[in-house]
């Protein structure tokens, strides 16, 4: 009975900060509400989802066939911790580093850990990372941290079952962003990843404001906890933060993905194929969705749906491809 009235009372909570959030988009609250705020209701209304997701991904894993290691620590830190999953073979194995979304101020490793799980099934390690989050930590905190991992990984590659040759860089939404901009740290310093996986990104923060009203107030909010200011369109940390601007020749071959009704397709992942494709790096994408059938954000965690399906396998044939020996 108790259990019941504190889901009870966690789904009121939801749902209360997701009719506030609706009302408040309304009136553009990244102009004039401080973040803090706007990013504390976005929270509340948007991480029971992540919660469900990773439960409907976890309906998909087999019985058996890897091995998680969690809340491992690759830095001193409350947020400095990421869980390992291996799959139940010999190694060393390839691997990917997963970086999660929530637009740079929630989320959490355990939302992506059953898809890191079900690619280990298929024979590649993985790697599901927490990382400092706005408006507690400024740009570049993040991917301060995720270079962190990647260099204890690498640090440790035997240790873990590691081929420290073979290695991915993978993240969706926000989390693709920050995986972008590592990968092109790594590329530009001679220590590139086999390849980039990005679901749904950004990748032009400058952009955001071309995306629907939720995303942009959602969003420019984290930006100005980021970037410190209110202008922060003009900012070093926006910049900074460009993986369009930021990506070379370079670049790792990259496997884009977001569906036609995802706010942020048509101004993020769009153009970030067209760059990458001009800067003569190798590109695979799979933007799915028609009028008919609209496909929205995130939508690779949706394995009962084909698009979800088809994803996953493109998925996997783009890691056999560039983690070949």
């Amino acid at each position: 009975m108790i259990l019941r009235l504190r889901r009870a009372c966690a789904w009121g909570l939801t749902a209360i900060a997701t009719l506030l959030v609706r009302v408040l988009v309304r009136f553009e609250p990244q102009r004039w509400c401080p973040p803090a705020v706007t990013l504390r209701l976005t929270r509340a209304s948007s991480e029971p989802g992540g919660t469900r997701v990773a439960a409907d991904v976890r309906r998909h894993l087999p019985s058996a066939g890897w091995v998680t290691r969690a809340d491992l620590r690759y830095a001193p830190g409350g947020d400095a911790t990421f869980d390992l999953v291996l799959p139940d073979s010999p190694g060393p194995h390839p691997w990917i580093l997963w970086v999660h979304g929530g637009g740079w101020h929630f989320g959490d490793k355990s939302d992506v850990l059953p898809y890191v799980e079900l690619l280990a099934t298929h024979g590649f390690a993985g790697a599901a990372v927490n990382y400092p989050h706005a408006p507690r930590a400024a740009h570049p905190a993040a991917p301060v941290a995720v270079q962190q991992v990647v260099d204890h990984l690498l640090d440790h590659a035997a240790e873990y079952g590691l081929d420290p040759g073979r290695f991915v860089l993978a993240g969706d939404s926000a989390g693709a962003q920050i995986a972008g901009e590592v990968a092109a740290q790594l590329a530009a310093a001679g220590r590139g990843p086999r390849g980039a996986l990005l679901f749904c990104g950004i990748f032009d923060p400058v952009a955001l404001g071309d995306s629907d009203r939720m995303f942009a107030a959602v969003l420019e909010s984290a930006m100005r906890a980021l970037t410190g200011t209110r202008t922060w369109q003009d900012s070093d940390p926006c910049r900074s933060m460009s993986v369009i601007d930021r990506a070379t020749g370079s670049f790792p071959p990259t496997f884009l993905a977001a569906g036609n009704a995802d706010p942020l397709t048509r101004h993020q992942s769009v153009p970030m194929a067209t760059r990458l494709q001009e800067l003569g790096v190798h590109v695979e994408t799979y933007f799915p969705g028609d009028a008919a059938g609209p496909i929205n954000h995130e939508f690779q965690f949706r394995l009962d749906t084909p698009e979800g399906a088809e994803a996953l396998s493109r998925t996997l044939a783009f890691l056999e491809r560039v983690t070949a020996s």
